[in-house]
């Protein structure tokens, strides 16, 4: 049943959901009987309807029935609530059965609640009818989820759709009735403050009208999904609510349930199995206003899209986070107990689960996850209804049982000395307990040994339990006299049982107190130590937010042992630790500076590596997501110094996976700062280089060897292009790819291949587009030599369309600036080029087709281009580089056309062309991709570009529309384009694309007879 059945008109039909009926006190029954029988509903001015609102609110359904039957023969109770005391009834029981945990008395409430209707429904016309009909519909809803709780049968379900239908066609009465008397009130003009009960009614009427038409559609939605596939047996009832949710939401998308709808169709395209159409009804239904009718469907639709975020592969938890986790602090106290916020409660959990299930994540955000995710399950766990018993089995398998364990009481020691002897026997007790538990454990499992390990485990925990009691008792009752020796002893094995049970704050406090009052001693250490690991276990539990404390405890405690015992390799290790929590909180100056005080050796050395891999990262953020250049240049040289002299320093030949990483990340860094020389001798060093050793250690990871071999390549490409000897490098790239080829496995194999050579096709764009002419010519033999050699040796399709690539942009480097179609040896690469891309088995693969439409056009092979290009496009409509492609053929070949058909191309360029079977273009054109672009500027970079570059073309395809057909007013039109561009966006896409802009602006000007002085100044300030 919808949950806008409980919003629009105040409280008219609202009900509450498992809220427990409240137990009336003999004295409070008295109260409230004599309050109804006394009650005079024209004093002060509170109506009748309102009291039996409250006694409904507050539980009291017996009362207000009990009120109900009195109320016509009570002095001052209006008239028009008396005539509606049937509807109030009906409101009653239905509350009355909504609440009851006894099935006999559900069942009895409905039937006199349906009776109450009836007998409302049977008198006289009453303003209050439609809204009885509403009841109606509303009890037929209910009755239809009463026959579906639990594990219901066919037939049941049967019933429930039925039911369900019931409603519908009692809503769709409704609407009809409406209709016409909101028609009729339309034209009457009514004026709220001269005729206000006129204007209420017209409300009322028009709440009704469109509360109806939701609750038509949900019952229609809800019968559909009775059938054990809705999205194949209900499909018609899906299709039916779908559009009458759309029409709503499209005609009344103002009131409350218009925006409702949202939620429902992102339900319904969820169940018809369209998860991408479904998520958009759900963010647009998250970003309706913050009004109190619309929050369950909020919470509805943010439950929708944790559904759906984690249903793709991978699950992308932190999207689903990202926009729904906020709303788990805005359930409101009487939310706490709705269904919807313990289903959304449950589908957040999920998310935080599926986060902490991410092992590449530190163990401080897995922590912090499972934390969360459990919070959400015991709250929802303590709520009734039918979601409890997933939630239940969720935290059990968190390792949490809902049942608490009866834990053993011990007999309190005597004396201090009795405590210690007692502990010390739990100490060997438990010890022989552990030998005999490993050796069942390594025999076969049977039902009968895996209870012998139960009880075993229980005995375990039971005797840590008894010690922790008896020593407690013990230290209560030490004196001046106690031995210090022995009451250090006693405080040791009290944190040994305390970290044992896992009651880990105790143990830090306990262990902490021990290391400074026993400082030099091994009890001490051992306290010490135990305290320090306690706090590393905790640090993974308690949110970032709040382990400042925490962190400070644990480099106080880290510094104390390291100076207490410097000659104890475990006291050492506490430094170690402080330097790997200052990394965590991204403290590099700090960790770097303890770095530096450690001695040398093998330690200090992997500090090194580990401090400039977590730079090289940082300097990847700074520069991706901060767009700051030099923050980037800076980590990326401390990075560099740090691995350098991490790897020089490992001692002896020894080198671990962890260091093979360290310097594959190294080579990289050598790459961005282009010495591909640098890079190679890491990769090759005789010490510590990657390529030597992923032989013997393995692969630490299923990306590392394809990161390796790729890493590799791209330096060798670079050895070539700066190497007056480029062929000398030709076998050994042959190799390399071969390896590269072997490295990328599954499914993902050819995707991935192919992103590392595009990448590398780039490189050697950038490089030739930079090349003297002399040293051009000279590369790009060497390159074609190398293609062929490839080609001829593999049949491998990412391979080979590498290789049309690389011969694509060796041709678009030998084009001159300003070039359209490839003339000469550009033409011959792009032909070759062409030629590879056609004899690939994949074509329909996009990545394919984008290449192969981008070669022809180059060539001048237009309209193969946009054949091409309007197939891709056709599967893929979204992709906006092949649309930019596209609309590129259409403006290169019009250039080429006599004028009266050039004016046609330019008009396809602009508007789009090749419509598709909904009439609309598959090719965009510059016109629509700009005003897509438009909506999306501030999203990423990428998009921007795009605009700036779409809009340039939109006013040049009108400038050229004009020029070719003498139209001055489409040159005109140009000209208002870009001046509108500029007006909104003076810098125009940065001093390149603003300079085009400019260029183009003149040249229009001087066209249509104007001044040509181009585009206005921005102004500085």
């Amino acid at each position: 049943m919808t949950n806008s059945l409980r919003h629009g008109r105040p409280k008219l039909c609202s009900y509450r959901l498992f809220n427990p009926p409240r137990r009336l006190s003999l004295v409070t029954s008295s109260m409230l009987l004599v309050l109804v029988m006394s009650h005079d509903a024209s004093a002060k001015g509170e109506p009748a309807e309102a009291f039996v609102k409250q006694l409904r609110n507050a539980g009291y359904f017996d009362t207000a029935i009990t009120y109900l039957d009195r109320a016509a023969t009570m002095a001052g109770v209006d008239q028009s609530f008396v005539t509606a005391i049937p509807l109030e009834k009906a409101q009653t029981y239905i509350e009355t059965a909504l609440h009851s945990r006894n099935a006999a008395d559900r069942d009895m409430a409905f039937a006199d609640a349906e009776s109450a209707l009836s007998d409302f429904l049977g008198g006289e016309s009453h303003p209050r009818q439609s809204e009885a009909r509403l009841q109606l519909g509303k009890l037929q809803m209910i009755r239809a989820a009463q026959l579906l709780a639990g594990a219901p049968v066919e037939t049941e379900k049967q019933q429930a759709r039925e039911s369900y239908l019931a409603a519908a066609k009692t809503f769709d009465g409704i609407v009809s009735d409406l209709r016409g008397k909101l028609e009729s009130m339309r034209g009457q003009k009514i004026d709220p403050k001269a005729d206000p009960e006129a204007a209420a009614l017209r409300d009322q009427y028009r709440f009704e009208f469109l509360q109806s038409q939701l609750n038509a559609a949900d019952a229609i939605k809800l019968a559909a999904k009775t059938y054990a596939e809705p999205a194949e047996q209900g499909k018609a009832q899906l299709e039916d609510a779908a559009k009458r949710f759309e029409e709503l939401n499209k005609k009344y998308s103002g009131y409350s349930p218009g925006a409702i709808a949202l939620s429902h169709l992102g339900e319904l395209n969820e169940t018809l199995g369209k998860p991408d159409v479904a998520l958009d009804y759900y963010l647009r239904m998250l970003e309706e206003p913050a009004v109190d009718q619309l929050r369950e469907a909020k919470f509805s639709s943010a439950a929708g899209v944790i559904r759906i975020k984690l249903a793709s592969k991978p699950p992308a938890y932190q999207e689903a986070l990202d926009r729904a986790a906020g709303w788990a602090k805005e359930i409101r106290p009487n939310e706490e107990s709705l269904p919807i916020v313990q289903e959304f409660r449950i589908q957040l959990a999920k998310a935080y689960l599926a986060k902490a299930a991410d092992e590449s994540l530190k163990k401080g955000e897995i922590g912090r996850a499972k934390s969360d995710g459990r919070d959400l399950l015991r709250a929802a766990s303590k709520v009734p209804g039918p979601h409890v018993e997933q939630a239940k089995a969720m935290l059990a398998d968190l390792g949490i049982e809902q049942e608490t364990e009866t834990l053993p009481t011990a007999e309190p020691p005597s004396s201090f000395d009795d405590a210690l002897e007692k502990a010390t026997q739990v100490v060997t007790v438990t010890s022989d307990l552990e030998e005999a538990l490993k050796v069942i454990q390594g025999q076969e499992e049977t039902p009968e040994l895996k209870k012998q390990i139960a009880d075993i485990e229980k005995q375990i925990r039971e005797s840590y339990f008894v010690g922790i009691q008896v020593l407690r008792g013990g230290l209560a009752m030490v004196t001046a006299d106690t031995n210090v020796e022995s009451l250090n002893q006693a405080r040791q094995i009290l944190a040994y049982f305390l970290y044992q049970t896992k009651r880990l704050r105790e143990t830090v406090v306990v262990g902490n107190f021990l290391a400074r009052n026993a400082p030099g001693t091994e009890l001490g250490l051992k306290g010490g130590l135990m305290a320090l690991t306690s706090m590393q276990m905790l640090l993974n539990e308690v949110p970032e937010d709040a382990n400042e404390g925490l962190i400070r405890q644990l480099e106080s405690l880290g510094n104390f042992l390291a100076k207490t015992w410097p000659d104890d390799p475990n006291a050492a290790a506490a430094q170690g630790l402080q330097i790997r929590l200052l990394l965590k909180k991204d403290d590099f100056d700090g960790a770097q500076a303890l770095i530096e005080e450690m001695s040398a050796g093998n330690e200090r050395a992997s500090f090194k590596r580990l401090l400039g891999q977590l730079l090289w990262n940082e300097s990847i953020v700074a520069r991706a997501q901060e767009n700051d250049d030099a923050k980037s240049d800076a980590l990326l040289d401390r990075a560099r110094q740090n691995l350098q002299s991490g790897l020089d320093e490992i001692e002896g030949n020894l080198v671990e996976v962890e260091g093979m990483q360290a310097a594959t990340v190294l080579a990289k860094i050598h790459l961005m700062k282009d010495d591909s020389a640098a890079a190679l001798k890491v990769l090759d060093h005789s010490k510590y280089g990657p390529l030597h050793w992923i032989s013997k250690l393995g692969s630490p990871s299923e990306s590392f060897t394809g990161e390796l071999y790729s890493t590799e390549l791209k330096a060798l490409v670079g050895r070539m292009l700066d190497s007056d000897t480029p062929e000398t490098f030709l076998d050994r790239m042959t190799a390399t790819m071969e390896k590269l080829r072997g490295a990328y496995k599954g499914e993902e194999s050819q995707t991935k291949l192919t992103q590392t050579y595009m990448r590398l096709a780039g490189d050697l764009k950038e490089q030739l587009d930079t090349a003297t002419p002399a040293r051009k010519v000279k590369l790009i033999e060497a390159f074609r030599v190398m293609l062929k050699r490839i080609s001829d040796a593999t049949d491998d399709t990412a391979t080979l369309r590498w290789v049309g690539q690389t011969l694509m942009s060796m041709g678009e480097a030998s084009m001159e600036p300003g070039q359209v179609k490839a003339a000469g040896q550009a033409a011959d690469l792009l032909n070759q080029s062409v030629e590879t891309f056609r004899s690939l088995p994949d074509q329909n693969d996009p990545t394919t087709a984008y290449l192969l439409g981008r070669a022809q056009r180059l060539v001048g092979e237009y309209k193969a281009s946009i054949d091409t290009f309007e197939s891709l496009l056709k599967a893929k409509p979204t992709m906006l580089e092949a649309q930019i492609e596209a609309a590129k053929a259409y403006e290169s070949w019009a250039g080429t056309l006599p004028p009266n058909i050039a004016y046609k191309a330019y008009r396809a360029a602009l508007e789009g062309a090749r419509p598709g079977d909904d009439k609309k273009n598959t090719i965009w054109g510059w016109a629509e991709t700009s005003s897509k672009t438009s909506k999306l500027i501030n999203r990423n970079e990428n998009f921007k570009e795009k605009f700036f570059e779409s809009r340039y073309h939109v006013a040049l395809c009108l400038y050229l529309m004009g020029k070719s057909a003498k139209r001055d007013a489409d040159i005109r039109k140009a000209i208002k384009v870009i001046r509108e561009a500029a007006t909104l966006f003076p810098e125009l896409g940065g001093p390149e694309r603003r300079a085009e802009y400019n260029a183009l602006m003149k040249e229009a000007q001087r066209s249509v007879g104007d001044d040509p002085v181009g585009i206005a100044q921005p102004d500085s300030n």
